[in-house]
């Protein structure tokens, strides 16, 4: 089925769909020399219509001739000659013969978004983002492999090069998360810490005192 657009219509209806914020393109890779057939909101990087394909679009053209599934780039960022950064996204448009023909191409100026962002932050408690506190998960295995994972990264050498105090030390800090109150992480610890598992209760035991 073939289809004729009008392309200043369909930047401008996007454009208006996406907000002032986003600029939209349409080039005719006919002529890479003066491609921009069709723009809306030509304020965010100052081109007009005529002017030429750019980096990318070069880069992206070559890419299409050379393998037939390549048709669109996602949320890459682009640089105005001003110096703000966009965030880009292009589709390749093939013609009949099955070659790329043009180019539709939205780029967005996030910094109102981030502004808020930013101000969203503020409200939130300064150590919120640092790290999760606690694993969501449906298996209680998944648990305690997640307590396991977590009080052994602590340790910058191998259980297999710990001292005796060392591995006593780490039983403490997974009895203290619960760990053991898991069935089965005795003896998976114990393997872990190359240990026998009456020397971790012995361990356990020599930490209640």
């Amino acid at each position: 089925m073939k289809i004729q657009i009008d392309a200043q219509l369909l930047v401008d209806f996007i454009a208006a769909v996406l907000g002032e914020d986003s600029e939209v393109v349409v080039h005719d890779l006919s002529d890479v020399n003066a491609s921009l057939a069709a723009i809306s909101h030509g304020h965010l990087s100052g081109r007009t219509v005529g002017a030429p394909a750019t980096d990318l679009a070069l880069r992206m053209l070559q890419e299409c001739m050379q393998a037939s599934d390549v048709s669109y780039k996602l949320n890459y960022r682009s640089k105005t000659r001003g110096g703000v950064l966009l965030r880009s996204s292009t589709l390749i448009i093939k013609g009949e013969n099955g070659q790329a023909a043009a180019m539709l191409c939205v780029n967005t100026d996030d910094k109102r978004l981030l502004e808020l962002q930013e101000s969203v932050n503020r409200l939130l408690p300064a150590d919120m983002a640092e790290q999760h506190q606690e694993l969501l998960s449906a298996s209680v295995d998944d648990v305690g492999q997640e307590i396991l994972h977590s009080v052994l990264e602590q340790y910058p050498i191998t259980p297999s090069r710990m001292s005796a105090d060392e591995k006593s030390q780490v039983v403490k800090d997974l009895e203290q998360r619960g760990l053991f109150s898991i069935r089965g992480f005795v003896a998976k610890t114990a393997a872990i810490l190359e240990i026998s598992e009456p020397t971790l209760y012995r361990y356990l035991k020599t930490n209640t005192h």
